[in-house]
């Protein structure tokens, strides 16, 4: 079953785009905000990366990570509400996939400025790629702030069980490396995916 995982999480990344949307747009801006990168799993998958990298650094970079993280994707919301979505941003969030996923793999833990920096980085690209030019006045506001809440809930509860499964737990460390790994194989099989198609053409 772990082997089958990363090919599972690849197969439900394909039609997430539009299934997002349609399901999003129901209930008004502010939630369409929060559920946008929640139902997405390819902008998923990013944030449980860097939120399970935040569990394994020392407390107060965690805890930083906390508020910049959300503020940074709340900038980057902005502009992607204000400006055409570039392609770049797809390409450096498939990076994301790869190199966040490896960073939990190796637990690595950097130092407090280069892990803000990460976030601080990471959160404005993703904020980017989840604007939209279809909310104005009222609704920009609204969708800005959804998606910002959902970054915050997002990094807060999985960073914080990272945390405490790999400092409480004997098993707990594997177990978050595990996942890191499963996000760094999806993320490698969607590249593929994604890539495959253009060789051809």
């Amino acid at each position: 079953m772990q082997r089958k995982l990363p090919l599972i999480l690849v197969l439900a990344l394909i039609p997430q785009c539009s299934w997002a949307h349609l399901v999003s747009t129901r209930f008004g801006e502010f939630y369409a905000g929060m559920l946008h990168p929640v139902l997405a799993l390819n902008h998923l998958l990013p944030w449980l990366a860097l939120a399970l990298l935040a569990g394994l650094q020392p407390v107060e970079s965690a805890r930083r990570n906390l508020l910049l993280f959300p503020l940074a994707v709340a900038t980057g919301t902005v502009l992607g509400c204000l400006f055409p979505e570039s392609s770049l941003i797809s390409q450096v969030n498939l990076l994301a996939f790869f190199s966040l996923g490896l960073l939990v793999t190796l637990a690595l833990r950097l130092h407090q400025s280069l892990f803000t920096a990460v976030a601080l980085v990471f959160g404005v690209i993703e904020g980017y790629g989840n604007g939209t030019l279809d909310v104005f006045g009222t609704g920009f506001l609204l969708y800005v702030a959804g998606v910002t809440v959902a970054a915050y809930i997002v990094m807060t509860i999985t960073s914080a069980a990272a945390n405490w499964i790999s400092g409480h737990q004997q098993w707990g460390s594997i177990a978050v490396r595990a996942l890191g790994s499963w996000i760094m194989a999806a993320g490698i099989l969607y590249s593929g995916f994604l890539i495959l198609p253009a060789l051809q053409s």
